[in-house]
């Protein structure tokens, strides 16, 4: 009898086995699902694959406004110190005229002093320095002087000495 019933469970085994196996891969119902399921699967998918490609074209459109909007700011800035350049240089090759005022008693290195902070000349000293070296320092007289940043050391001099 223990026979029988080994070769009775044996028999069940192999018919669930071979059941299975029809109703895996011959059953309609199998092949319905299958055929079902990609394209579900699919949509979902395309949803998804939609909604990372809209990002990422959010993302490569945000970056782009980005980059244009900080080249526009480095021209605007560029065209701003470009602008401040030419206008340093525009004041820069103005004539400035000055009245120099040369007062009884007053050094050399006054008026040399007066001349720079006008804007005349670079440096008082080298200007007081030009005045010892060619014996200008001497000779120069009191009064009021027309001067402008045209002129040049000697001629300055030659005017504040008389020396025309």
């Amino acid at each position: 009898m223990k026979q029988s019933l080994r070769m009775l469970a044996l028999g069940f085994l192999i018919s669930a086995v071979l059941l299975l196996v029809f109703d895996t891969f011959f059953s309609s119902s199998a092949q319905a699902e299958k055929s079902a399921d990609p394209k579900t699967t699919t949509t979902a998918e395309t949803k998804d694959n939609s909604g990372y490609k809209k990002k990422y074209e959010d993302l490569l459109a945000s970056q782009e406004l980005a980059k244009s909007q900080s080249a526009e700011a480095q021209k605007a800035v560029a065209a701003k110190k470009k602008a401040e350049e030419e206008k340093a240089k525009q004041a820069a090759n103005q004539v400035k005229k000055f009245t120099l005022v040369i007062k009884k008693g007053d050094p050399s290195s006054k008026a040399g002093n007066e001349l720079q902070f006008a804007g005349i000349i670079k440096s008082g000293a080298e200007f007081d320095k030009f005045l010892r070296a060619n014996n200008y320092e001497k000779y120069v007289r009191d009064g009021s002087y027309a001067v402008d940043s045209n002129m040049t050391a000697d001629q300055i001099a030659k005017i504040i000495t008389h020396k025309n």
